[in-house]
């Protein structure tokens, strides 16, 4: 599921919050209702849409905070506004709320506005403010903010592990489909286990040229390099740019997958000490329950991850340890866990007769090479087994990249039609005798 779609209103273009009630889902305007019926639309990553902290309108929002339904009104008057349950805060007022801090917050968005403080604007938003304090009932994650990327490097990668284990241990609320306790709390645990691979530049860079024209994979524990783990490049890749990091983890029919976003450095200097501790790096965008035997191809949210695990599986690459900071060593050893597991993946050197032979030309009795790298779909082949390997038996190749590695990628205009693996084919990886 997308976690990052941002949904507006067609007529004001106002980002709309959304009240969850099982599977019905409740769109608001912010702060209170703009006047007109609303009409939700998914707001695409280029259009114009105002998506603003509801309290000060001065930052992106971060968190979202829930309360009890507000109303203002006066003594001789009656009722003057209802205000909505859902709060959109950025991280500075997010300070000033936990904190529970009405004034200092009340002063600062005013302060914003040139309100004074002997005004009635400013009394009415300190009522309305120290209503958000005093009845918030908790607050989730809002993972539909378009934070600018991090540079993600190998060392980074067990302080990125343990802020996002804490986030998932934390009293912080998730977009529901990822905020189930026990599922949270078995992912923060193996978190703490996992390997981290860290996928270098060239690597990333070949992924982000073929992964597009990645054709459909079945997801089989062959492919996959390890049971669970925490895989991430140093920038965001995929067609929308912004994936930056993915866990797995597995159960006994397939795997719980988590894309995530990273997130840079763009608030005030003050605030990143605490985004960090909070937040960490990554935020979650996409979920998804995959099953052994679904097909993925390159036009799929998570398919800059098969196209990674596609040429993990083809050798095309290897895997070296991390050489981490002694600080981290040396913190992981105070608080007895194992040294992380870091292992940067990057493409194998050409050895030097594959070098040599790059150059040479071919003989005219020699099959010729292809003069470009393209994507070879999945197929069948017979493999010779048994007692002088005289036997048959169907296997199913997975996709792979052929072609020599200084050669120029072949694009495709294939459309493919993505579905299940059927029970004709076999088990994974072995198709049927």
């Amino acid at each position: 599921m997308n976690l990052a779609t941002l949904t507006a209103c067609a007529t004001c273009r106002l980002a709309l919050t959304e009240d969850r009630r099982g599977d019905t889902v409740i769109y608001q305007h912010p702060v209170n209702e703009d006047g007109h019926k609303i009409v939700p639309v998914i707001a695409g990553p280029t259009e114009r849409v105002f998506n603003r902290c509801h309290t000060c309108t001065e930052a992106p929002p971060v968190w979202n905070y829930r309360t009890g339904l507000i109303q203002i009104g006066s003594l001789s008057g009656g009722i003057i506004e209802t205000y909505n349950t859902q709060w959109h805060v950025c991280c500075r007022c997010a300070q000033f709320i936990e904190a529970d801090d009405s004034d200092a917050l009340t002063a600062y968005c005013a302060g914003l506005m040139r309100w004074h403080p002997n005004s009635d604007r400013y009394s009415v938003l300190h009522t309305l403010q120290r209503g958000i304090v005093v009845s918030r009932e908790g607050r989730t994650l809002l993972t539909t903010t378009p934070w600018p990327p991090a540079r993600i490097t190998a060392d980074m990668l067990p302080k990125i592990r343990d802020r996002l284990s804490g986030l998932l241990r934390g009293l912080a609320n998730l977009p529901a489909p990822i905020n189930d306790p026990d599922r949270r709390q078995h992912l923060a645990t193996q978190l703490d286990l996992i390997p981290m691979y860290w996928i270098n530049q060239e690597f990333t860079d070949l992924v982000n040229a073929v992964g597009a024209e990645q054709p459909p994979a079945w997801t089989t524990d062959e492919i996959i390099p390890s049971a669970s783990g925490l895989l991430a490049w140093p920038e965001p890749v995929g067609q929308a740019g912004q994936l930056a990091a993915v866990t797995w983890t597995s159960t006994p029919d397939g795997w719980h997958v988590i894309g995530y976003r990273s997130v840079g450095g763009s608030l005030d200097e003050d605030l990143m000490p605490a985004l960090r501790h909070e937040i960490g790096w990554l935020v979650p965008i996409h979920g998804e329950y995959i099953a052994r035997g679904t097909a993925i191809d390159g036009a799929h949210p998570l398919g800059p991850l098969m196209t990674t695990w596609l040429l993990i599986h083809q050798r095309m690459t290897e895997a070296v340890p991390a050489k981490l900071a002694k600080a981290t060593v040396k913190a992981y050893r105070r608080t007895q866990r194992s040294a992380p597991d870091v292992r940067i993946v990057q493409i194998r050197p050409q050895s030097s007769r594959q070098a040599r032979e790059a150059t040479e030309p071919v003989s005219p009795r020699t099959r010729a090479k292809p003069d470009h790298r393209f994507w070879v779909s999945v197929h069948d082949r017979q493999q010779a087994y048994g007692p002088g390997r005289t036997l048959r038996r169907k296997i199913e190749i997975q996709p792979f990249l052929k072609g020599d590695v200084h050669l120029p990628i072949k694009l495709s205009t294939t459309v493919r039609a993505l579905g299940s693996r059927t029970t004709e084919r076999g088990a994974p990886g072995i198709g049927k005798e």
